[in-house]
C-alpha cells in the first residue's frame, strides 16, 4: 500500500461559484503512480465545500437557486451543500466518476484563492 499527497490552489471568481477541479485531481492521481485505490480530496476552507456532480449550466443555476432559498443569503459561507472532503475510487489510474460527473469546488463566501489537498492511497 502506497500513499501520495499533493496540494493545488484554485481561484474562485464570485460567490456562489463552481470551480471544476477534476483535471487537477486526475493529474495528482497520474503523478502518484497509483493505479487502484481511493482518492480523498479535502478543501481547507469550510466555505468552499466539494461535490461530485454534472457541470451543466442549468443544473448549476438550479443549485444556486436552491442554496439561496435555503440560506436566504449565500454571503455567510455556511456549507449547505457538499462537504469539505470527498472520497472517490481510483481504478486503473483513473478517477471512477459517472459519465458526466466532475469534481466541483463550490464557493459560498467570497472570491479568492482556495487550497485543496489530494491524498491517494492504493497500489
Amino acid at each position: 500500500m502506497r500513499t501520495h499527497q499533493s496540494e493545488c490552489t484554485v481561484s474562485t471568481l464570485a460567490a456562489p461559484d463552481f470551480v471544476d477541479i477534476t483535471d487537477d485531481v486526475q493529474a495528482s492521481l497520474a503523478d502518484s503512480g497509483i493505479c487502484d485505490g481511493h482518492v480523498t480530496i479535502f478543501s481547507r476552507s469550510p466555505s468552499s465545500p466539494l461535490i461530485a456532480n454534472e457541470r451543466e449550466s442549468g443544473l448549476l443555476e438550479d443549485i444556486k437557486a436552491a442554496m439561496a432559498r435555503l440560506n436566504g443569503s449565500l454571503s455567510d459561507g455556511r456549507p449547505i451543500i457538499g462537504s469539505t472532503s470527498l472520497m472517490l475510487p481510483a481504478v486503473e489510474g483513473k478517477l471512477r466518476l459517472g459519465t458526466w460527473q466532475r469534481v466541483l469546488l463550490v464557493e459560498l463566501s467570497q472570491a479568492g484563492p482556495r487550497s485543496v489537498i489530494v491524498q491517494i492511497v492504493g497500489e
